[in-house]
């Protein structure tokens, strides 16, 4: 009998074999490292040093001045992230999902990690055990006030621009899989209700040459976004309106478009801005909001983790079918179709009851 026999039935070559429990809970214990190496390695400008071509780890430590062991130790951090692979010894190479970290990849996502693994994050976080026992937002119990209310202060400009570059970075990611998932051309005028600068809108009009769309927000962002739409060219086929939706949406639209807003809210604030929309869309309109649809049983799921930002920074949360279903139909609305896309987001499409 050989060794191999003695030693009972193995696991094929190339199997992966599963993590003992132990290292399972090690692993998820310590995922705050993987967390401050990414954030360390953006601020360092280290992904961009290897997409430019530096690859040793000896050249890349001159480059951004820190000590080469240190710079190595962080790197294996990445590779076990999937963010870059070590080849040959101490030279590293940015993977496909590393790449994404750059800035001037298409669909970049580096302001969005950038922002998702800052020290403010930290510092609210570190609340969140307390924060939950009292019945608080852990935000609110670190900075005393709301969160939308804080950022929009003149001192939180720093914070302003990084959140605002996350969310752009986030919708960016996101458009190829919308475009791909669904068919916008079929509308006449489509309005993005809370949009920011309207970045999606824009490049959905970009990709419907016959498309008109309509960017609603605040009055402190309308002249912003009119300047975006001229940068883009669609002075002609867009434009920017003031409207506060807790309060009413403008109408002359048969397609009304929200990215990852409703979650920012609870079941009341959200019903309210459904109903709003409700009162002007046209009864053979469409509703088509771009959220987290969360699995109901155990299925992983990057919404989940999204949920406990709700959780954290807001008053919101991420909602599986069956409560999207029963918010939009409380609210004036028949749920039609979930489109699933290649972003962590889905297409929820609604039409008026």
């Amino acid at each position: 009998m050989s060794a191999a026999e003695a030693l009972g039935p193995q696991k094929a070559r190339n199997e992966p074999v599963k993590p003992a429990p132990q290292q399972i809970v090690i692993g998820a214990a310590l995922g705050h490292i993987v967390s401050s190496c990414i954030q360390t390695a953006i601020k360092l400008e280290l992904i961009e040093q290897i997409a430019k071509g530096i690859h040793q780890t000896s050249h890349l430590a001159e480059k951004v001045g820190v000590k080469d062991d240190s710079l190595y130790r962080i790197l294996r951090v990445l590779e076990m992230a999937g963010l870059v692979v070590e080849d040959p010894p101490r030279s590293f190479q940015l993977t496909p999902a590393g790449s994404l970290l750059t800035t001037d990849a298409p669909a970049s996502m580096r302001y969005l990690v950038e922002f998702v693994t800052d020290q403010m994050h930290s510092q609210v976080y570190g609340q969140l055990t307390e924060a939950i026992k009292a019945g608080e937002v852990p935000f609110e119990r670190v900075f005393g006030e709301e969160y939308f209310r804080w950022i929009n202060r003149r001192e939180n400009e720093d914070e302003s621009t990084l959140f605002h570059k996350g969310m752009a970075s986030f919708s960016g990611s996101c458009i190829a899989a919308f475009l791909e998932a669904y068919d916008f051309a079929q509308f006449d005028t489509i309005a993005d209700v809370g949009g920011g600068l309207g970045g999606i809108v824009r490049a959905i009009l970009k990709a419907c040459p016959k498309l008109k769309g309509m960017i609603t927000e605040l009055p402190e962002v309308v002249e912003t976004a009119k300047r975006a739409i001229a940068q883009d060219g669609l002075n002609g086929r867009c434009t920017a309106v003031a409207s506060d939706f807790f309060k009413s949406v403008p109408g002359g639209a048969d397609a009304y478009f929200m990215k990852h807003i409703l979650h920012d809210w609870n079941d009341e604030d959200v019903s309210c801005i459904l109903k709003n929309i409700r009162a002007v869309i046209p009864s053979r309109g469409k509703l088509v909001l771009a959220e987290t649809v969360l699995p109901s049983d155990a299925t992983p799921h990057p919404g989940k983790l999204i949920d406990i930002e709700m959780l954290v920074f807001l008053k919101g949360k991420e909602r599986t079918e069956p409560e999207w279903r029963k918010l939009l139909g409380s609210s004036g609305f028949h749920l039609t179709r979930i489109f699933e896309t290649k972003s962590p987001l889905s297409l929820i499409e609604a039409v008026p009851a």
